[in-house]
């Protein structure tokens, strides 16, 4: 077949027909182009986008820390008490059932400082509930002392969500109560559940299997650290522990 010039074709269509025809499956120009060259040149042209980098804001905490907080004008437990109710800053007592702080005599020779509520404590509204205000009782009559006669405390006044530990926050905004209270109750002798109490009242371990067994002076009073029941109960082998803290808070009496 000849080859025709683009006169004898009617039309486009024709003409790529008959390239068809002739096999051509490509267009070729009489110079070659380098394709990724030109691509390289239209990216480099475009200046990069600048990134603007915003700083996060820092994160405000739950509960302002008032170690300053004023409580000289709290008189009673009972005031504490009422301070602590009115307290509606503080996220705890937004999801606490009911307020467990302080039970038994306002001026105690022995007082028991528990950390903080759990589940039972949380619904009754007491230091110590269920299972573990009964083993506390044994605990007690062991060393020859009756839970009536001791004045019973929660340094942390209502349970955390999910029973978990409180956070430093949260601590921090109770500590000039939890002081306080102390101060009206002025026991001789107190006998510390867990860690927490010691910890952020004397600044010892923060590790109960360190700080158990020593006694530390907070004060006038003298304060012996141990297990806390609802601990004992979960790991009864423990509680072989917990008897020679109790000796030797029996030594003291």
């Amino acid at each position: 077949m000849s080859t025709p010039s683009h006169f004898d074709l009617a039309s486009p269509a024709e003409a790529l027909s008959w390239l068809v025809e002739m096999g051509a499956d490509e267009i070729i120009m009489e110079q070659p182009m380098d394709r990724f060259a030109d691509s390289a040149k239209l990216v480099s042209a475009k200046p990069a986008p600048k990134l603007e980098i915003k700083s996060a804001p820092a994160p405000k905490p739950s509960v302002p820390c008032a170690p300053t907080t004023d409580v000289s004008g709290l008189h009673s437990i009972a005031d504490i008490a009422q301070a602590l109710n009115f307290m509606d800053t503080h996220p705890l007592r937004k999801n606490a059932s009911k307020l467990a702080f302080f039970e038994g005599p306002e001026r105690a020779e022995v007082l028991i400082l528990a950390d903080r509520p759990r589940n039972e404590e949380d619904k009754a509204g007491l230091v110590f509930a269920g299972k573990s205000r009964i083993l506390l009782t044994n605990m007690l009559a062991a060393i020859n002392l009756r839970l009536e006669d001791v004045a019973l405390m929660n340094l942390i006044p209502w349970r955390p969500p999910g029973n978990r530990a409180p956070t430093e926050a949260e601590i921090s905004a109770v500590l000039p109560f939890a002081r306080r209270a102390l101060e009206l109750a002025r026991p001789r002798l107190i006998l510390a559940f867990s860690a927490l109490p010691a910890q952020h009242l004397v600044g010892a371990d923060p590790s109960i299997l360190r700080q158990r067994g020593k006694w530390q002076a907070l004060g006038e009073a003298a304060l012996l650290s141990t297990l806390h029941p609802d601990e004992l109960l979960k790991f009864p082998l423990q509680k072989k522990l917990a008897w020679r803290d109790l000796l030797t808070f029996k030594e003291k009496l």
